[in-house]
């Protein structure tokens, strides 16, 4: 990469940054609005977190995302890769203009920082992360618009279209974490001594003996 080209890579990346976060904050400033809210939209209050991490340009936060699939990675030597959906919208301006840029080639090198980044995503109940899936190497391998619909339903009038965005990303490998199991562990292991209070949401005193008498170990 010359020169020019690197100056011209680091001008595209601080401005994706600089416009995803500015759309971040304009939505927020105008939550009221909306007429859907994706962190409420799953059953059990589940909702889903993005992290991108863009080195030398800090990170990124998405809470829009209401569908996450993973589709390839969990067998040995398998590509690793998954899927995010979420409603079109001005907090992901960034990640248009990411892809785009992919699209065309223009970030073609390994070594841009906008086609090697990381990604967290997280499975978060209740402000409690169940899941985490920490995506490392990744860049945007697909990327297309769709429009959801209930047939004539929708086409009558009775319910709204639907535009979705659906961002396919293609990682180098990635490392799995459950955060509140791993707290639980360390409850389990404590004396017996221990108060009721000090074991996590919605583990029961009984729970807890029950997994100790078995010689639970993480």
């Amino acid at each position: 990469m010359t020169l020019s080209k690197k100056y011209s890579t680091l001008i595209i990346a601080s401005l994706i940054v600089s416009v995803l976060a500015l759309g971040i904050s304009y939505q927020d400033s105008t939550a009221e609005t909306l007429e859907f809210d994706p962190t409420k939209g799953a059953i059990n209050l589940l909702q889903i977190q993005t992290v991108f991490h863009f080195t030398g340009f800090g990170n990124l936060s998405l809470e829009t995302f209401s569908v996450f699939e993973q589709v390839s990675g969990y067998k040995k030597d398998e590509a690793v890769s998954f899927r995010l959906f979420g409603m079109a919208g001005i907090d992901k301006i960034g990640l248009y203009k990411l892809s785009d840029k992919t699209s065309q080639e223009r970030i073609g090198s390994v070594n841009d920082p906008l086609n090697n980044f990381d990604i967290d995503v997280r499975i978060i109940q209740n402000e409690q992360v169940l899941h985490e899936f920490n995506y490392k190497g990744c860049k945007i391998a697909d990327y297309k618009v769709t429009t959801l619909f209930d047939a004539d339903e929708t086409f009558s009038g009775k319910t709204k279209f639907a535009i979705v965005d659906v961002f396919e990303f293609l990682c180098r490998g990635y490392v799995p974490s459950t955060p509140l199991f791993d707290e639980l562990v360390l409850k389990i292991q404590k004396p017996d001594t221990m108060s009721t209070t000090e074991l996590p949401p919605g583990v029961t005193w009984e729970s807890h003996q029950s997994f100790k008498s078995k010689g639970f170990e993480p």
